[in-house]
């Protein structure tokens, strides 16, 4: 069973996935996302790199999400999101590297416009804003809390510790916590 702070977590993340603020994720919000996330990052429409992160995304949907749709109408509400990632995701040991990583993978590959292995405060920053509407002050403060060792970039590590933090902690000290920028506050 999910913690208050795990429900929250996701509550959170449900909204900045909802693109079109209809009060469910469904197929064309992940297709969305991925959409403003290729463009942001100037690649092609047909590009390897579109095509990753397309791909990804619509697993994700296939394989994680619209298997957690109870009553078969193709759109999740945030029960049904919160209790799918919890029994998908959260509770099982695999869930993380099974259905997330892959996703974060992509994510990442994408963001290191540079190829350094590094991902800067600015490419984390259009990123969030673009697959995830996050503001920029909200995405500077997630970069900050992400950084752990303080050097201006995330690594791969430091990511896949961030979201498996995220999505299956229920600690409420966890750096992983602020992956998607600040939670709203109770109540």
């Amino acid at each position: 069973m999910l913690n208050d702070l795990q429900q929250r977590k996701l509550a959170h993340l449900f909204t900045l996935l909802d693109v079109d603020d209809d009060g469910t994720v469904d197929k064309m919000d992940y297709a969305a996302s991925a959409d403003r996330l290729v463009n942001a990052f100037g690649f092609a429409p047909g590009s390897e790199e579109s095509r990753r992160v397309r791909d990804r995304y619509a697993r994700l949907w296939d394989e994680v999400t619209l298997p957690m749709d109870a009553d078969g109408d193709e759109r999740v509400g945030l029960q049904e999101f919160t209790a799918g990632f919890g029994r998908f995701v959260t509770q099982p040991e695999a869930g993380y590297r099974t259905h997330i990583a892959p996703v974060a993978d992509a994510f990442y590959d994408l963001m290191d416009t540079d190829g350094d292995g590094r991902i800067t405060r600015v490419e984390y920053l259009r990123m969030a804003g673009s697959a995830f509407r996050m503001s920029e002050a909200n995405a500077v403060v997630a970069f900050d809390h992400l950084d752990l060792d303080g050097n201006g970039s995330l690594s791969r590590e430091e990511l896949h510790l961030a979201n498996e933090q995220f999505f299956r902690s229920p600690d409420a000290r966890c750096h992983g916590n602020w992956l998607f920028g600040p939670l709203p506050a109770q109540g």
